[in-house]
């Protein structure tokens, strides 16, 4: 479900939303800009952090998982592993 506050940023709970992105991304209080091509506009995506010796033992499902960015230009990928630090708000939202 995504909640939106009164500025326009939604903040991810479960994948449930109405707008399915690019989204603008903002880590705590800053924008996230590409360090590749500057871009301001990110798919999102979890990823899911193996290890050799989980995936030894076939429990790859058990690792820890990621909040990953994709840049909608040069497709740069960039993780956050405290998801609760990074949020999404829709491109109209921007000041």
């Amino acid at each position: 479900m995504a909640i939106e506050n009164e500025n326009g940023v939604v903040r991810m709970a479960g994948r449930a939303r109405r707008y399915r992105g690019p989204w603008l991304v903002w880590v705590g209080p800053r924008q996230l800009h590409c360090p590749l091509c500057r871009g301001t506009l990110f798919w999102d995506r979890e990823v899911q952090l193996n290890t050799a010796g989980m995936s030894f033992l076939n429990l790859d499902w058990a690792n820890a998982s990621a909040t990953g960015v994709q840049c909608a230009d040069c497709s740069r990928l960039e993780l956050f592993a405290d998801s609760g630090q990074v949020r999404f708000s829709t491109p109209e939202a921007q000041p």
